[in-house]
């Protein structure tokens, strides 16, 4: 930790230490202490959830939507950059305890982003028509799926993805996915809170009214991005007169301000936040230092400051995810096998391939002198034909025509021969490079960790990449697996 993120992480800490109420705390723990009951946790799972009673504990968070099957690679990393990064601050400040959160997005309602992964080269997808936030989604249409991918793995019957699988026989999606996400990162103490609550939306009461009855945030919002527009940096949200949603059954409908507005207090938990608000009230209700996100979320947050101002609750530090690369052992042994560095494969797939050829003294033949000889040869021909037969010249330009057009077939069907050779190992160049960067896509955004796991252990890859993990480097780590 660089001693300037650790004086800020120190200002962070006097800052939260007079705004966050011992009321705040105790329903805190009370609603997770509701949440976990009855659920096996580990030790330092226990542990976290009983510092999180005391004075002197912070929290670090991230969020994210519910992917099925965890979606893509970084819904793994952000997770494990909390972790490292609360276990480096209780050694940093060894007078404060520090608990990393992951936030579900349980109501979010964008279906479409978190349905579906890939595996193996082939769509998982859950067909639904439900409508509203996912979380509250029921579960009965999911199952199909769930037993169909356990099927793929029917090869591997004690693999810890049939018990993960199980986790989803749950009344509605939203406990399916804290219980799964639980299964996985409990032994590294992970919180996790699902928000949408009746007892913390109520508590919450302020944030909402101020939204419904003002136009402090919104307007806070507008000013913040167009300082930051100004500047010609990005600002990825916009926010509305309202930046609340009205839950009920299947749906979630933003409130507008077309008349007046009559919601009381009590009604708080049929409310919920959209991007603008979630932030806000997620600091309203945790202990929290810092949130950890990509790019696009560091981003909107950047367009907030102000509208925490009209709270007077202080504002995070915001700290960009961890990401990379995730390999294979037996990829890197590949790798190394041909010559070739990690960090190759983060070019171009044909450069690629022409390097390989290159390395192994596989330079395509010069068919210049050949070029030359047949110029002469026809430059000659036609001199001779010129003067002996000048009547045949238009046949004999069609000839040669024609006898070109064969010597560049037979050069074509050579080359074809000399590389078929190499074949193998250029299509094994191709399927690395694909695997690494996905039709020329970060490879985080799109691979789900399964593919890293034809044994269906996840745990066992989760943990490797963990000790790989620096939470403080902002560029693309690599991380190897078996």
């Amino acid at each position: 930790m660089t001693d300037a993120l650790f004086s800020s992480f120190a200002q962070q800490i006097a800052l939260k230490k007079q705004s966050f109420s011992a009321e705040q705390r105790k329903l805190l723990t009370q609603v997770l202490e509701e949440k976990y009951k009855g659920i096996s946790v580990s030790e330092k799972l226990k542990n976290n959830l009983a510092l999180l009673q005391e004075p002197n504990t912070f929290t670090i968070t991230t969020g994210h939507q519910l992917c099925f099957m965890t979606g893509p690679l970084y819904f793994i990393y952000k997770i494990l950059h909390v972790v490292k990064l609360s276990a480096d601050l209780n050694e940093k400040f060894p007078e404060q305890h520090f608990v990393p959160v992951y936030w579900m997005a349980s109501e979010d309602h964008d279906f479409e982003e978190i349905r579906s992964f890939l595996l193996f080269g082939q769509k998982w997808s859950w067909e639904s028509t439900q409508k509203g936030a996912v979380g509250h989604f029921d579960t009965n249409d999911l199952q199909p799926l769930l037993q169909a991918l356990s099927e793929k793995f029917q090869n591997q019957p004690d693999g810890e993805i049939h018990r993960l699988i199980e986790k989803f026989k749950t009344p509605n999606y939203g406990l399916g996915f804290f219980e799964f996400v639980h299964e996985l990162f409990s032994v590294y103490g992970l919180v996790i809170i699902d928000a949408d609550n009746p007892q913390l939306k109520e508590s919450a009461w302020p944030i909402w009214q101020k939204d419904l009855y003002t136009n402090d945030i919104h307007n806070a919002v507008i000013d913040q991005t167009q300082a930051l527009q100004d500047q010609g940096l990005n600002t990825p949200i916009e926010s509305k007169e309202s930046n609340l949603f009205m839950l009920d059954i299947g749906k979630r409908e933003r409130i507008e301000k077309t008349g007046p507005i009559q919601i009381e207090k009590e009604h708080s938990f049929q409310l919920s936040p959209n991007v603008v608000l979630r932030p806000i009230y997620q600091e309203w209700i945790l202990p929290n230092l810092a949130y950890i996100g990509g790019p696009s979320e560091i981003a909107y947050w950047q367009q907030l400051p102000l509208a925490f101002e009209t709270l007077a609750l202080p504002f995070p530090l915001t700290l960009q995810r961890a990401g990379g690369y995730l390999l294979q052992a037996k990829d890197l042994e590949q790798i190394e096998n041909f010559g070739f560095e990690k960090q190759d494969f983060l070019t171009d797939k044909a450069a690629l391939k022409k390097r390989y050829l290159e390395q192994v003294g596989d330079q395509e033949p010069d068919y210049a002198h050949l070029d030359e000889f047949w110029t002469g040869y026809k430059d000659a021909f036609l001199k001779i034909a010129d003067a002996a037969l000048p009547q045949e010249k238009r046949m004999i330009e069609a000839e040669l025509t024609r006898i070109q057009k064969q010597r560049d077939a037979l050069e074509e069907r050579f080359e074809k021969m000399r590389k078929a050779k190499f074949d193998k190992a250029l299509k094994q160049i191709e399927q690395l490079s694909e695997k690494i960067q996905p039709k020329g896509q970060l490879q985080e955004r799109s691979t789900n960790i399964l593919n890293f796991c034809p044994d269906g252990a996840l745990s066992e890859r989760i943990a490797r990449i963990y000790e790989q993990l620096d939470p403080y480097n902002q560029e693309k780590q690599w991380f190897v697996v078996s």
